[in-house]
């Protein structure tokens, strides 16, 4: 079986792998929800920029060169300006669309959108202060740059864009329009939370996987364990095997070790033995030393004490063969009747 040290290094090994993906899952809903935040905010920010760009033609050119002070723009004009960028703002989806002139640091809306609501509390809301004009809108005007800033005021939470304009006797205006974001962000949030619950849902719809390669390598371990231990056993035994065939093979090798020195030993008698022959048949049928002759008949005593003539003993110890003839000096003892003097010169 596996031991507590194993079992506790895989289960941290499993719970390490379960928090990646967990974390993996939460950084990607969380990406792709800011994601769609940006996407859905970026396509805000085109529509916002073409309504502040479409002000100016709801206007008349010279609107914001005369609209200098509170009774500068007659409240007819207001009322005529009013229904054309409250209809505007209507039939689409901003919340409002205004235009903003600044007077000695302060900034006063000069053609705003105003609701049936707004209408009721005051009659007339050109030249209205903007109390809590944000910061974005404030460096739009002074850097004249566009800037888009999510702001939240009394009229609700907004995205805007603060567009700088200017007026053709050369004042600077900002045109504006805001997009209430609360419900998108609601609905981003809606977004979110459906996005994390569609991971918790991946995620235990892959638990029974989980759960079976975990059963899986835990029998496997298990089925590896008994493997081992068996191979341990093995190994073991072969050792003790390796170590008896080492101690025959050594025992084999000294009793072949000894059976070479003796047969170096057997070979060097064999040798020194031919060496002996070989000496003696270099010997054989070869005369030498003192050998007794009879002074009258020339016979030869051999090694038994018997007296043989000289050619039956050299014939018998050597390779010599005789053939019988007779001298001239013989023949003319022999045969006296004969001129062996004549005969010689005819035969030569």
């Amino acid at each position: 079986m596996i031991d507590k040290h194993k079992r506790g290094r895989h289960t941290l090994y499993l719970a390490l792998c379960l928090l990646f993906y967990v974390t993996a899952v939460l950084a990607y809903t969380i990406w792709s929800n800011h994601r769609h935040r940006h996407i859905v905010l970026e396509e805000i920010d085109q529509q916002l920029l073409l309504a502040a760009r479409a002000l100016q033609f709801m206007l008349a050119p010279d609107f914001h060169d005369r609209a200098i002070g509170p009774d500068s723009i007659s409240f007819a004009e207001e009322l005529q300006n009013r229904k054309r960028i409250s209809g505007y703002a209507d039939d689409t989806d901003f919340t409002y669309v205004y235009t903003l002139v600044e007077q000695e640091g302060r900034f006063y809306f000069s053609a705003p959108t105003v609701t049936a609501e707004e209408a009721k509390e005051r009659k007339s809301w050109y030249f209205y202060p903007y109390e809590d004009v944000p910061a974005g809108f404030v460096e739009a005007w002074r850097e004249k740059k566009t800037v888009f800033v999510n702001y939240e005021d009394q009229w609700g939470r907004f995205r805007s864009v603060a567009l700088p304009r200017t007026s053709p006797g050369g004042r600077t205006y900002l045109a504006c329009a805001d997009y209430q974001i609360t419900d998108m962000d609601a609905l981003l949030r809606h977004d979110l939370i459906i996005s994390m619950l569609t991971a918790v849902y991946f995620f235990c719809g892959s638990l029974p996987f989980i759960l079976f390669f975990r059963n899986f390598f835990r029998s496997y371990n298990a089925e590896l364990q008994t493997i081992n231990a068996a191979l341990t056993e093995h190994k073991a035994h072969l050792e003790e095997v390796v170590l008896e065939r080492t101690r025959k093979l050594q025992a084999a090798y000294d009793r072949l070790a000894g059976e070479l020195v003796e047969r170096r030993r057997i070979e060097a008698d064999l040798q020194e033995k031919k060496n002996s022959l070989e000496a003696a048949l270099a010997q054989v049928k070869t005369l030498s030393g003192f050998l007794p002759i009879c002074s009258s008949c020339r016979k030869i005593r051999d090694d038994k004490g018997y007296w043989q003539q000289i050619e039956t003993y050299v014939r018998e110890h050597s390779d010599a063969q005789f053939s019988h003839s007779v001298c001239p000096d013989c023949a003319r003892s022999i045969y006296p009747d004969l001129d062996f003097d004549e005969i010689e010169k005819q035969v030569i």
